[in-house]
């Protein structure tokens, strides 16, 4: 892809460096990033002001697209877009590209497809609104009454996507109980994009995982066994990242349900970063967690990279009690981290049976 963008994003560091992630990790070329105070506001999504310096910085810049950092309405998009001249995405439509880049299986690209078009019809109906009104012509050409029927044909798509990923979820449902019948404890690893959880599965199961050093490695949940544990298995997930809608999550609910039906969760968090961003990068993804109905008991904090760790702050949050500090890139406190897993499974089975192994 690698077409050339401006990154709109807030004047905050953390904001901008993860919006030039995202950007990158879609395929885009980031040339400069151009920040604002706020977003989501007025005709454009930005000030009138600033919808105007964007302008000269676009015309001076010609890039093949701009991207807004955050969720703007289809009217906001399409009225910056025709100021701007070039191609204008938002947050969600930049996170659903790199989703779909990185589906393989049939149920992560039956989830991205479902949460494209729960995207997609607000901005045709809003597209039908303006052309009624005169603004501009109908979408793809069409006209209003034929537009309402590819909307009715959108829903018809919708409804078969939730039909083939129920037949998904009650397939992992099989599985949860056939892993119940044989007595295996599952623990799931969690936790915002980039936080290190695939190098963390790696580590504990002599795996060999992709790790790009790009946002959202993981779409699909994978099972194995955690190297020299007898009947513990480990599954990584889908990473979490902020600001993201409802309806994007329930997309991916027959994956992230392994969360919920999990014996331990693993929640990998960054512990290099500053404070600031480590405490709300946590609690992104405890929201994440307790709208999944996550029993936060069964919850560990796994603050990883302390080999990069800089500050002297000390995790402390009285709704998850344990926790370990780790760096699984270095293999530093593995030992420890089994450690706990064994006692979690001994509370409530038979003592698990551990192989002599280094980690």
């Amino acid at each position: 892809m690698n077409e050339r963008s401006i990154v709109v994003t807030y004047r905050e560091p953390y904001s901008e460096q993860e919006a030039i992630e995202l950007a990158s990790s879609a395929g885009y070329r980031p040339l400069v990033s151009f920040k604002v105070k706020s977003m989501k506001e007025g005709k454009y999504g930005l000030s009138k002001g600033k919808a105007e310096e964007l302008k000269e910085l676009t015309e001076k810049l010609k890039p093949d697209l701009v991207i807004i950092d955050e969720q703007l309405s289809a009217s906001q998009l399409y009225n910056l877009s025709k100021l701007l001249g070039v191609k204008t995405i938002d947050r969600i439509r930049l996170i659903l590209d790199i989703f779909e880049k990185r589906a393989m299986t049939t149920e992560a690209k039956l989830q991205v497809k479902l949460a494209e078009l729960q995207y997609e019809i607000p901005r045709i109906k809003e597209i039908v609104r303006l052309t009624k009104m005169g603004e501009q012509t109908g979408p793809m050409g069409y006209g209003a009454y034929e537009v309402d029927k590819y909307i009715r044909f959108l829903n018809k798509q919708i409804n078969s996507l939730r039909k083939k990923l129920e037949r998904e979820r009650m397939r992992r449902s099989l599985h949860r109980q056939r892993r119940l019948e044989e007595d295996k404890f599952i623990v799931a690893l969690a936790g915002y994009t980039g936080a290190g959880k695939t190098t963390l599965f790696n580590a504990l199961t002599n795996e060999n995982k992709t790790v790009t050093g790009k946002m959202f490695t993981t779409l699909t949940t994978t099972i194995r066994k955690i190297n020299g544990l007898d009947n513990v298995y480990i599954s990584d997930t889908v990473g979490f990242i902020e600001r993201l809608p409802h309806y994007l999550i329930e997309s991916f609910k027959s994956t992230l349900e392994e969360l919920k039906y999990s014996d331990l969760i693993l929640l990998v968090l960054d512990y290099s970063l500053d404070e600031e961003l480590f405490w709300r990068k946590y609690m992104t993804s405890l929201n994440v967690l307790e709208e999944l109905e996550v029993n936060l008991d069964n919850v560990v904090a796994v603050l990883n990279k302390i080999d990069q760790k800089k500050n002297e702050f000390v995790f402390q949050d009285g709704r998850i009690k344990d926790y370990v500090e780790i760096s699984a890139l270095r293999r530093i406190n593995l030992e420890k981290l089994i450690d706990i897993i064994k006692q979690k499974y001994n509370e409530g089975k038979v003592q698990v049976i551990s192989t002599k192994e280094t980690f």
